[in-house]
């Protein structure tokens, strides 16, 4: 089948070895961003008339002497045509809006533990149903149980106290079969020699073929990474990096002072440090987290014992001289004694 007209004639699937389940006999999409895609579908019918079999996809029903189809071969089915529940909420019965209507005419409500129906359920089921054009509608359906009714077919007392806890979810089940088949045009119930047979579910879909889907996708998928695997801070300009189509960085040595392979406090016995007339330029540039703390006055030099000054010339701070020493020397030195000390080192 051609993408880009995407016609489908549902007439190759005869009636007598399928159940379609669309109201159209031919589906074309409207734009080569859209195509078909169908599926087919084949029910579990292992069952017999005593619902003793495996299946969980159809069972017996006693009033109309034949099968139907349960909430979970309803959810196979709802899956292939990618119907959706919306929501699922508990409403008011027809007993409850009646006892209101009456206190609202009369003034006087009635007392709810003494009403025959105080456990009626409703139930409305929203199912949000593709259609041929590309679109979306949503769809309600309600089941209501009349505890009441209930009671009066079942026979014995034991049946209607093990049927009484789970009458919300029945009626969900229910209420949501009923949304299902009015999207799918399926009916109540069906023969098994019917129900064995493949059903088939058209729907559109994007077509991921087309370069404008495949850029969207793409651009979601990659957001939906970034937002469940959050990358760390440059890491971009590292992958960046590392990508043999982009061109590979100069390499820069990292400094740690004035010189290449200058390291705070890593000075060994042989290592010729060059001389100079005190701290390296890049004190110009001051360091706030690193908050120096004297040990004694902060202002004096720890080997000459005279107060610590900034040399003629420069633009240095006296905090940064003593944060450069202590890091360097161990100590605060005023930079006479830092050339001193590092004349000391080279000649060792």
């Amino acid at each position: 089948m051609d993408n880009m007209t995407s016609i489908l004639q549902l007439n190759q699937y005869p009636k007598e070895k399928y159940n379609v389940l669309v109201p159209v006999t031919t589906m074309q999409a409207a734009s080569s961003l859209q195509r078909i895609v169908v599926s087919q579908v084949q029910l579990d019918t292992r069952q017999d008339s005593s619902n003793k079999g495996p299946s969980r996809d159809i069972y017996f029903e006693k009033s109309s002497n034949s099968f139907a189809i349960t909430k979970v071969g309803g959810m196979k089915l709802a899956a292939a045509a990618n119907i959706s529940i919306v929501s699922t909420e508990p409403g008011r019965t027809e007993a409850c809006a009646r006892c209101i209507e009456m206190a609202r005419a009369t003034g006087q409500a009635r007392s709810c533990g003494n009403c025959p129906h105080v456990y009626d359920v409703a139930v409305t089921v929203t199912i949000r149903v593709p259609e041929p054009s590309g679109g979306f509608r949503l769809m309600q359906a309600t089941k209501e149980i009349d505890m009441t009714l209930e009671k009066a077919s079942m026979k014995s007392e034991n049946q209607y106290n093990r049927f009484l806890p789970h009458r919300t979810a029945i009626a969900e089940s229910k209420a949501f079969m009923r949304a299902i088949r009015a999207a799918l045009g399926l009916a109540g119930t069906y023969s098994l020699p019917d129900l064995q047979k493949p059903f088939i579910v058209a729907r559109m879909v994007p077509n991921l073929e087309a370069p404008e889907i495949k850029e969207a996708v793409a651009a979601n998928y990659l957001q939906s990474m970034g937002m469940l695997f959050e990358m760390p801070a440059g890491a971009g300009q590292i992958a960046a990096r590392q990508d043999p189509a982009l061109p590979a960085p100069e390499a820069k040595p990292e400094t740690v002072g004035e010189y290449p392979d200058e390291r705070p406090g890593d000075y060994e016995p042989g290592y010729d440090a060059p001389e100079d007339d005190g701290p390296p330029p890049w004190l110009d540039e001051p360091e706030p987290q690193d908050p120096i703390v004297p040990l004694n006055a902060p202002e004096v030099c720890a080997d000459c014992r005279r107060p610590i000054t900034v040399p003629e010339g420069k633009s240095w701070k006296i905090a940064d001289i003593i944060s450069y020493s202590r890091r360097i020397f161990g100590r605060q030195l005023c930079t006479e004694c830092q050339n001193k000390a590092k004349a000391g080192r080279t000649r060792a």
